[in-house]
C-alpha cells in the first residue's frame, strides 16, 4: 500500500556543480574566485563538451521554478558560510543569541532566526556583503547518471535574462520541463553608473526551431520530480568589481591584484596579532581614509572595495609606529 508523503516521491541527487570561475588562494590560504569566459564543469561534463565550454545542453526538471531557480538576498560570511537569506520583508538568519545582531566569527552562542529583511536599511547590503543569488539546478541529458547540475550566479543580468526566458519558454511551450534548451555564457555589453562595460551574463535559449520546440512541447513531461535543496556556498560570480572589470586588481596605478593582497593579508594579521578593537579601526579608517569600516570587513579574503592599497598602506604604518612605541 501506498504512504502519503513517501510513496510516489522521487528525488534527484546533485550529481556536481558547474562554476563560473576557479577558486585561488591568497598567500594566506584563503580562497577567492576568479572568472572565467567558459563554464568550469566536472569531468563527466567536460567529456561531452569540451574542457572549456560555453554551452550546455539542459533540461529544467519539473514545472515549478521554485525548486531549481532559487532567488533570494543571501549574506555570506568567509567562517560561516550562508549566515543570512531573505525575500526583501523576511530572513532567516544566524544571529547572536544575546544580541539578536547577525553572528560574526567570534559569536560562541548562536541560533537560527527569522528577521526583517530590508535591504534599504540593511547594513550587510549596504556595503555589498548581502547580494541577490539564483540557485539555478537543471539536468544535462547528455551526462551519465539521473540527477541536476547546480550553477550559482549573483550577476543581476544574468538573473533577469534567466528570469526572462523562462517567461518566454512558458509562453511558447506552454510548460517549461523536459525542454530541451541551451544554457550559454556569452559577452554582454552593460551600463554601470553611466558607464558602459562587457560582461559574461548567462543566457537561456533554445536550439532548435519554434516548430522543433513546440513538438517537444507536445510529448508528456513525465513524473513530477523532487530536488535537493541549493547548497550554502557562495556563487563564483561573487567577484571584486576590480576582479570582474579587470582581470586583475588595479585600484591604482601600478598595484596589481597581488599587491593588494599581500597587503590585505598583513593588515588583517595586524589586526588579529595586536588585537586591535573595532572601535579603534572604525576611527582611524573614518578620520584617515574616510569610510566606514567594521571589523567583520576583515574576515574575507579579498579587500572590500572601499579599502585602497594606500590607505592599507597608512594604516599599517601607523600600526607600526604605535607597536614600536
Amino acid at each position: 500500500m501506498p504512504i502519503k508523503g513517501v510513496t510516489g516521491v522521487i528525488r534527484l541527487p546533485r550529481l556536481g556543480k558547474i562554476r563560473l570561475g576557479l577558486r585561488k588562494e591568497s598567500s594566506e590560504g584563503f580562497p577567492y574566485p576568479v572568472p572565467t569566459d567558459y563554464f568550469v564543469c566536472p569531468d563527466e561534463v567536460r567529456k561531452i563538451f569540451g574542457e572549456k565550454p560555453t554551452e550546455l545542453d539542459v533540461m529544467l526538471p519539473t514545472e515549478d521554478p521554485n525548486q531549481w531557480a532559487g532567488q533570494y538576498l543571501r549574506c555570506y560570511s568567509a567562517y560561516r558560510g550562508l549566515i543570512c537569506r531573505g525575500d526583501g520583508e523576511t530572513a532567516l538568519a544566524r544571529v547572536n543569541v544575546k544580541t539578536g545582531r547577525i553572528a560574526t566569527h567570534e559569536d560562541a552562542e548562536t541560533e537560527l532566526r527569522e528577521i526583517t529583511c530590508s535591504p534599504k536599511t540593511c547594513t550587510h547590503y549596504e556595503i555589498g556583503r548581502c547580494k541577490r543569488v539564483m540557485n539555478l539546478q537543471f539536468l544535462i541529458p547528455d551526462c551519465p547518471g539521473l540527477g541536476v547540475y547546480q550553477l550559482d550566479t549573483g550577476s543581476f543580468h544574468s538573473i533577469v535574462a534567466i528570469n526572462s526566458s523562462l517567461e518566454l519558454v512558458k509562453a511558447v511551450c506552454g510548460r517549461l520541463s523536459m525542454i530541451p534548451l541551451s544554457l550559454r555564457l556569452i559577452e554582454k555589453e552593460v551600463e554601470v553608473d553611466g558607464k558602459k562595460k562587457s560582461v559574461r551574463v548567462l543566457s537561456l535559449t533554445a536550439s532548435y526551431t519554434l516548430a522543433e520546440i513546440q513538438k517537444f512541447a507536445q510529448m508528456p513531461p513525465g513524473q513530477v520530480l523532487v530536488l535537493p535543496p541549493p547548497d550554502s556556498e557562495a556563487p563564483d560570480d561573487l567577484f571584486p568589481e576590480e576582479v570582474i572589470n579587470k582581470g586583475t586588481v588595479r585600484l591604482e596605478d601600478g598595484v596589481t591584484e597581488r599587491d593588494l593582497i599581500k597587503l590585505w593579508d598583513r593588515a588583517k594579521s595586524k589586526v588579529w596579532q595586536l588585537d586591535i578593537r573595532e572601535h579603534q579601526i572604525k576611527q582611524w579608517f573614518e578620520k584617515y581614509c574616510h569610510i566606514n569600516v567594521e571589523m567583520d570587513d576583515f574576515n574575507w579574503p579579498l579587500p572590500p572595495a572601499k579599502f585602497t592599497a594606500e590607505g592599507l598602506n597608512r594604516f599599517l604604518k601607523a600600526v607600526d609606529r604605535d607597536a614600536a612605541c
